[in-house]
């Protein structure tokens, strides 16, 4: 379907389009073999649209008179995933989307949403796509946040000493949910930027600062998701340096153990070699004299360890 943009919105046909009015549509990969001829559009973004891939590449094509782009958009409500596919065509009064994959009509849904925040009776192109690509990246922040609490809830659990035995596996969800995010934003980074570059003079000068607003933004959500991957990785490290550290307390464990018993079994093992002429094995108080002396010799040990630090 197509729209123009005067002091209303209006739906039109194809045949009705007028390249001198700002129009704007939202249509399938089969309208776009039906019209791309119409609006000039090379073969080859059309089948680039119908490449069946779900690499997200940020990458916009400038032709001699339009933009061309592919935008792979995710879903952060309930779960980061790879959610919608997008062609972008671009020339002067035009902006049309073509609908690749999307199966929950997301796409056409934050479309119109950012139409009801542009004063129509001053919308220019720039506007347009701006507010288009704005609500792309809607609520992103809060989606950040959610995960710095998450790796935050990790840490304390590790400082406490509550060690989950499912962590690693954990921490490598949170990680790939933080690189799909980064791969996201540096698509739009890319796409902000080529725009704002205006190779083909089709956007007015004044408003290129949408496209740099936009740069902006994402740029801060992509910092913003590189520092939370090194959070990530601090925690991570932090959990295997609790996991050795607590196994270093177990063999210092068994080895004081082990030291203490050490002389106790050459004391049992010298008296158990039951030579003829040991005057102890024949003497009335011989077993009980062995026990004193064992007592003794591990009661020396664990004050040595003590006074150590070892225990």
């Amino acid at each position: 379907m197509y729209y123009q943009i005067q002091s209303e919105i209006s739906p039109i046909n194809l045949q009705d389009y007028n390249p001198d009015i700002l129009t704007f549509g939202i249509i399938t990969l089969d309208e776009l073999e039906e019209c791309y001829e119409c609006f000039g559009f090379a073969l080859a973004t059309v089948m680039e649209c119908k490449n069946d891939t779900h690499e997200i590449h940020g990458e916009i094509e400038v032709y001699d008179d339009y933009h061309f782009g592919i935008i792979t958009g995710i879903e952060t409500k309930h779960f980061i995933r790879v959610q919608d596919r997008i062609g972008i065509y671009i020339k002067s009064n035009l902006f049309l989307i073509v609908v690749i994959e999307d199966q929950d009509d997301s796409m056409r849904v934050e479309l119109f949403e950012s139409l009801k925040h542009i004063n129509l009776s001053k919308v220019t192109l720039e506007r347009l796509i701006y507010g288009f690509l704005e609500r792309l990246i809607l609520n992103n922040y809060s989606t950040l946040e959610k995960i710095e609490e998450e790796i935050s809830n990790h840490e304390d659990k590790i400082n406490d000493n509550h060690l989950d035995r499912n962590f690693n596996y954990k921490i490598t969800g949170i990680r790939k949910r933080l690189l799909l995010l980064d791969n996201f934003y540096e698509q739009l980074i890319v796409i902000g930027e080529e725009l704002e570059e205006n190779a083909i003079d089709i956007f007015n000068a004044d408003n290129l600062r949408y496209f740099k607003l936009f740069t902006d933004r994402v740029t801060r959500l992509s910092n913003n998701t590189r520092m939370l991957q090194d959070y990530s990785d601090h925690v991570r490290d932090s959990y295997h340096a609790q996991l050795d550290y607590n196994l270093n307390n177990i063999m210092k464990m068994f080895t004081v153990v082990t030291t203490i018993f050490l002389p106790l079994t050459l004391i049992v093992g010298w008296y158990g070699m039951n030579f003829t002429y040991m005057p102890e094995l024949h003497w009335k108080y011989g077993y009980l004299f062995v026990i004193v002396i064992s007592v003794i010799v591990a009661v020396l040990c664990i004050f040595y360890f003590k006074k150590k630090k070892f225990l």
